[in-house]
């Protein structure tokens, strides 16, 4: 479930103003004329602020699962800490799994020797063959002998690695860099492959920042967003935190008939590690 932090969002958005600057008159005329400096008036784009509330969400969350059924030997990380891509989360007893590795190398370097005896009596039956000492069905029969262990060698040798891709599932590693949560298994506790969840872990660098603008708002968003990227500064509800700035990066397609409004979505990095408006 992803955790979210209520924000204040302002969109800032280029509009058409108009500023002038005019001596002040205050007081009666002088007895003498006083001297001025006339400045021209000056059209200018002035930012507009469409100022919503929002909430922060993870661009990723991970729910770890084990790719193998087995009993959690150690534990990598920290609840909350955060973690990098490759980093140890989990190991799974690898007892069982280096024994069918074994089993199937075995396996493998048995059929490899048969390949070699049915390409030497394949050999010789050539040879036997070409002298008519050998009837047709007994150098079919010695032809196919080792088109069989060519397949059966194929075979062994995908036992073989998925052996070892079970062996190295027994280390469970973070797909992703962010923050961990609190784990779901403990030391002791048998996991089930593609069942047990055991971790969630949210990348918080960059966040999403998902508000709405109202319908009426929405043609202006549109017209200015076509011009170029429109920025959104973010800030805590309470306004104890620092302003974090950030960019619309997604416009829904479609208005909520029940609440007249439209999603939109920014896109914010957070450039202090372990700071900011994160989905922690």
């Amino acid at each position: 479930m992803k955790s979210t932090h209520a924000v204040l969002l302002a969109l800032l958005i280029a509009g058409s103003g108009c500023q002038k600057k005019e001596a002040a008159k205050t007081g009666p005329p002088p007895e003498f004329p006083t001297p001025v400096t006339a400045i021209a008036a000056v059209a200018e784009d002035v930012p507009v602020y469409l100022d919503e509330i929002g909430r922060t969400v993870a661009r990723e969350m991970v729910t770890i699962q084990p790719q193998l059924t087995g009993r959690i030997l150690e534990i990598g990380f920290q609840d909350g800490a955060d973690v990098k891509a490759g980093d140890l989360l989990f190991k799974i007893d690898s007892r069982p799994f280096q024994a069918q590795l074994a089993a199937a190398e075995a396996t493998l370097a048995q059929t490899k020797a048969t390949l070699d005896l049915a390409r030497l009596d394949f050999s010789r039956s050539e040879k036997l063959l070409a002298e008519t000492a050998i009837s047709q069905q007994d150098f079919d029969a010695s032809k196919n002998a080792v088109a069989v262990g060519e397949a059966r060698v194929k075979q062994n040798e995908a036992a073989v690695e998925t052996a070892r891709l079970n062996l190295e599932y027994c280390t469970v590693t973070s797909p992703i860099e962010g923050r961990a949560g609190q784990r779901l298994v403990d030391v002791g506790n048998i996991v089930e492959a593609n069942q047990t969840s055991l971790l969630v872990i949210q990348r918080l660098d960059p966040i999403y920042a998902d508000f709405t603008v109202t319908e009426k708002k929405l043609s202006s968003v549109q017209r200015q967003r076509a011009k170029g990227p429109l920025k959104v500064e973010i800030t805590f509800a309470d306004e104890a935190g620092p302003k974090f700035d950030g960019e619309l990066t997604f416009l829904d397609n479609a208005v909520q008939e029940r609440t007249g409004t439209v999603k939109l979505r920014a896109t914010v990095p957070i450039r202090s590690a372990g700071s900011g408006p994160g989905a922690s």
